[in-house]
């Protein structure tokens, strides 16, 4: 299960994600479709946005998030869909130059990204996956954190 997992995530080009500012009436989540490159482990999401959104406010509040993938686009006729959640929290990258570096493989994945990114206020968030939950077909779940040994 773990190298569906992978393959799902480095697959995929596109997720969603859910985020919370958790403050009064206004902690309803909020989802946003997302261009995504993941670090090459998948432990990693690098998305763009925009300083002043609604996502980013809510990951500045709360740094929790959820994230969904699946392969509805590209399933093969007869095969179980796949539908991955992952439990996620947005970190600092540890230097600019990993932050750089993420900026240019999100861009490599998404050239149509680059106007986006070279605009005031763009940003680049980085996503810790910290627990993955793949339902394959209806009911059949297989869950892992990255801690645990697989």
């Amino acid at each position: 299960m773990l190298k569906k997992i992978a393959e799902l995530v480095q697959a995929q080009g596109h997720l969603v994600l859910a985020t919370c500012s958790c403050a009064g009436r206004e902690g309803y989540p909020h989802t946003s479709l997302m261009s995504y490159c993941p670090s090459p482990d998948g432990r990693e999401f690098w998305l763009a946005t925009l300083a002043d959104t609604r996502k980013y406010a809510n990951l500045q509040a709360n740094p929790r998030a959820s994230l969904l993938l699946d392969d509805r686009g590209g399933r093969a006729c007869g095969s179980p869909s796949l539908a991955l959640t992952v439990a996620a929290e947005c970190v600092p990258f540890a230097s600019a130059a990993d932050e750089a570096g993420a900026r240019r493989a999100l861009l490599a994945r998404h050239p149509e990204l680059g106007d986006f990114l070279a605009a005031d206020g763009a940003l680049v968030l980085r996503l810790r996956g910290l627990r993955y939950q793949l339902l394959s077909g209806l009911t059949e779940v297989f869950v892992w954190s990255p801690a645990e040994k697989p």
